[in-house]
């Protein structure tokens, strides 16, 4: 098994799509993230991502992978989520599936999070106090729209869907 790791950068008005095996990502302008690999037989798995600044996009499915950044730790379980790297915070939202959300700085600040539909986005800072590193975040900054799309690339859909009924106002014939 070879490990290897790969940086991509996007410049301030850009954005990448890429795929990577069974993972599809959305990586915004402005962002650098390194991708840690291993190659298994002819393929190649995501292990970890070391988002360092920026926003990224990811969606997985049985794929376990370790996500840093400069406040959280984030262990994936083949799952959808975004993620925004600072300094100082970052934002995490567990689209759907199932996280272990960490701060670096606090063993004491830690969450499991399983989400259905961006139930339980999360701030991890560094200077909330012992065990107060983990607060509420609103849902920001990205869309279904999006899942659906980087989902797609990779031959799935979304594991949630809206009911052909949901859309209850007025339908007007064209």
């Amino acid at each position: 098994m070879n490990e290897t790791a790969d940086t991509e950068k996007t410049g301030k008005d850009s954005e990448l799509v890429f795929v990577v095996n069974t993972n599809a990502m959305i990586l915004r302008g402005g962002s650098n993230v390194i991708i840690e690999s291993e190659k298994k037989a002819d393929s190649l798995i995501v292990s970890g991502l070391r988002m360092l600044t920026g926003a990224l996009l990811s969606v997985s499915r049985n794929t376990p992978m370790r996500v840093r950044s400069p406040t959280a730790t984030v262990g994936i379980r083949g799952t959808g989520f975004y993620i925004e790297a600072q300094e100082d915070q970052t934002y995490f939202c567990t689209c759907y599936g199932a996280t272990e959300v960490a701060s670096n700085n606090d063993p004491e600040s830690r969450e499991n999070i399983v989400a259905k539909q961006h139930d339980r986005p999360v701030y991890i800072v560094n200077d909330g106090g012992k065990g107060k590193n983990i607060r509420n975040a609103p849902f920001i900054n990205h869309t279904d729209l999006e899942l659906a799309l980087i989902e797609t690339l990779v031959g799935r859909t979304p594991p949630f869907v809206f009911p052909n009924e949901s859309y209850t106002a007025p339908r007007r014939n064209y």
